[in-house]
């Protein structure tokens, strides 16, 4: 009994000292660089650059430019396509080590100009640690914050190239920029995306492509007191329309669907409507779904509900989804590791229902991580975004150990 004990108690040390250890210089300037970025994150979120800002989009312009050059970096703006409102900020080190990568976030959010006004920055205290609020902070304020704050971390020996770009259309598809995105990530050992993360923390192997469905109802108008019978109401084909396809959503993890918009031309109280426009978003995780929907909708509109009422439909792919490959499964792989050395766990989402650019850069044939942005919780919602300001050392740690990795 004794020779097992002694056998067992021999297996654990030697266990304990086979144990990875985290590189203790690296995790400690991470640790001294932390608490910087809470007024970069201020800084941040105080220029509102809601998509389609052009005012907010010039000052974090600004901003960012000012940031990577004295971060020592060599800066360009790039002009999206279509009318985008903001420049694509892009900076670049050129280093002594071996790999070429490709950081990415974006500067624009889904708010309005006006949202920091009801919900301003604000730090608060936590059973989880200290929180960080404000319109945008963690979608995707945090993924450029964390980026800024990793380049200290980093010498020039830890990449051959380094790039960083930051665009301004994301929340509406990066419909402008995607492109640019795209060609910038060819020849990349790898792309490295900074949207954020959940708290438990994780990685996600997949994101949604975005699509917009766009179907228009026709009808004739009529006086709705005097001769409502003379009309066709085109509202309430609409209605039929919206009760008749809710089904086409899937639920989580599956297919999404849900109309968002209703649109009239000329909407008076007394006139029978004549034209009402019907806006849905669509998420989808391959060119199967995209079909299959497009098939299933087409079908149940085939037949309106209201005799003379004219319907079409439109389904359009914008933002491609991403799916990660054997080689983005790797870099998967390399960050629990690098979690595991500070005794923590980094979890797995096979797909998650929103669309990132980690698509548009997949679509260059390198590998990509998603989600190295900081964690937080109520993305989309003015009052209750916030992000985690304990997980700041460990997130940068994880950026700057990712970076030399496959840059050395």
């Amino acid at each position: 009994m004794k020779t097992l004990i002694a056998a067992a108690c021999a297996l654990l040390a030697t266990t304990a000292l086979a144990a990875p250890k985290p590189d203790a210089a690296l995790l400690k300037a991470a640790t001294a660089e932390a608490p910087a970025i809470t007024a970069t994150l201020k800084s941040l979120v105080e220029i509102e650059t809601g998509t389609g800002d052009a005012e907010g989009m010039a000052s974090m312009g600004r901003y960012l430019e000012s940031a990577f050059t004295a971060r020592a970096g060599t800066v360009t703006r790039m002009q999206p396509t279509g009318g985008v409102a903001g420049e694509i900020i892009v900076a670049r080190w050129k280093g002594t080590g071996k790999g070429k990568l490709l950081l990415i976030a974006h500067m624009d959010t889904v708010y309005q100009r006006g949202a920091l006004a009801r919900a301003p920055f604000k730090l608060m205290d936590s059973p989880q640690g200290p929180l960080a609020y404000g319109p945008g902070i963690s979608d995707d304020k945090s993924g450029i914050a964390t980026i800024l704050h990793t380049l200290p971390l980093l010498t020039a020996k830890d990449y051959a190239e380094l790039t960083v770009a930051i665009n301004t259309d994301e929340e509406r598809g990066s419909l402008g920029s995607g492109t640019t995105i795209t060609e910038l990530a060819k020849g990349m050992t790898a792309v490295l995306s900074f949207e954020p993360t959940s708290m438990p923390e994780r990685l996600t192997r997949g994101t949604s492509a975005t699509n917009t469905v766009i179907v228009t109802v026709k009808g004739k108008a009529s006086h709705a007191g005097g001769a409502p019978e003379a009309g066709i109401n085109s509202l309430v084909e609409a209605a039929h329309i919206i009760q008749t396809t809710k089904d086409l959503d899937r639920g989580q993890g599956n297919r999404r669907f849900n109309w968002t918009v209703v649109e009239q031309q000329r909407g008076v109280r007394n006139i029978i409507p004549d034209d009402v426009t019907l806006i849905g978003d669509l998420r989808t995780s391959n060119l199967a779904q995209f079909d299959q929907f497009k098939a299933e909708l087409l079908d149940r509109l085939k037949t309106p509900s209201i005799p003379g009422a004219v319907v079409s439909a439109e389904v359009r792919m914008n933002r491609p989804p991403f799916t990660a490959t054997p080689a983005s499964n790797a870099l998967i792989d390399e960050a629990r590791a690098i979690y595991a050395t500070l005794g923590k766990e980094l979890l797995v989402m096979e797909r998650g229902g929103g669309g990132t650019d980690a698509g548009y850069a997949a679509l260059a044939g390198v590998p990509v991580i998603e989600s190295l942005g900081l964690p937080g919780f109520g993305a989309h919602t003015t009052q209750a975004e916030y992000v985690f300001l304990e997980a700041v050392p460990r997130r940068l740690y994880l950026a700057a150990s990712l970076i030399r990795k496959l840059g050395r």
